[in-house]
């Protein structure tokens, strides 16, 4: 059995306690995904304390739904598509009492959409990157929340087009398309910020 394979085993087992309703299960399986759940979060909402509401909700939402999960897609899948929602939900409310959005890149450099990963760079170079960073965080900011949970999930997850279609449930080209829409977007977006 190759390590995939074993990690996959492991987490359907997991998954079965939790069924069962083994706290303890359910207490590891939180933390095995709870970074990956507030990653997404935060970079739907643009907010920690948001992001952390969201994350309770994904994980209550979890344990009271995990009966219903039947293993015929990716654990992975079918939780993303209820960040998505929960995310999606309070994006909707914020931009409602809101004028306007939050940077999406934080100052903690945690929750950048992009990092700067070269760490022999001159400072100029750092200085450099970190405004193209500010650039792709406005740029992303603007985006609408199905285009942002599409690149969210297809960059920072690394999901293939098939996996983001389940968890958004729609159709690959949907996926596609709003994809494309969102480059289209943030490229607009980056030339109007350059020439700020």
């Amino acid at each position: 059995m190759n390590p995939h394979d074993k990690n996959r085993e492991e987490e359907r087992k997991l998954i079965s306690l939790c069924q069962e309703g083994d706290k303890i299960a359910f207490e590891r399986l939180y933390h095995h995904y709870c970074k990956d759940v507030f990653t997404m979060a935060i970079r739907m909402v643009n907010s920690e304390d948001i992001a952390e509401e969201v994350t309770q909700e994904v994980f209550i939402s979890v344990f009271k739904d995990i009966r219903k999960f039947q293993f015929q897609s990716a654990f992975t899948t079918w939780l993303y598509s209820i960040v998505y929602r929960r995310a999606a939900d309070q994006f909707r409310k914020i931009r409602k009492y809101k004028d306007n959005t939050v940077s999406f890149v934080q100052n903690d450099e945690n929750s950048n959409f992009f990092e700067i990963r070269d760490k022999g760079a001159t400072p100029g170079e750092i200085a450099v990157e970190k405004e193209r960073i500010r650039y792709i965080g406005k740029a992303i900011a603007s985006l609408s929340p199905k285009q942002r949970a599409i690149m969210v999930l297809r960059y920072n997850n690394n999901l293939s087009y098939e996996e983001i279609a389940l968890v958004l449930k729609c159709r690959i080209g949907t996926v596609k398309s709003r994809l494309n829409r969102a480059h289209k977007t943030m490229e607009a977006k980056l030339d109007l910020l350059k020439l700020v």
